[in-house]
């Protein structure tokens, strides 16, 4: 069971807190209108983000290419709400 609470700058999972940055688009093609990304200030999110949340990294280092952690929230997730009333 997650408890999470999602303010401007910090989301808050179980009782770690990280800083975060609300993205709500405009996306490349082939990216839902609606998703809204939040991404860590610090670059990682701590271990209880990863038990209890999908997190999201594609960077490559053989090639530097290096981004933080993201977590993708759509329609129907129970943060998405309020991270598009932040967002906005």
């Amino acid at each position: 069971m997650m408890n999470a609470k999602l303010s401007k700058t910090t989301l808050t999972v179980n009782g770690k807190r990280a800083g975060i940055r609300i993205d709500a688009g405009p996306w490349i093609a082939g990216v839902p209108a609606e998703t809204i990304k939040l991404r860590s200030k610090k670059g990682c999110f701590p271990a209880e983000f990863r038990r209890a949340l999908v997190i999201e990294n594609n960077s490559d280092g053989r090639t530097d290419y290096f981004e933080a952690d993201s977590i993708r929230l759509l329609p129907g997730h129970p943060l998405y709400d309020t991270a598009k009333s932040l967002a906005a």
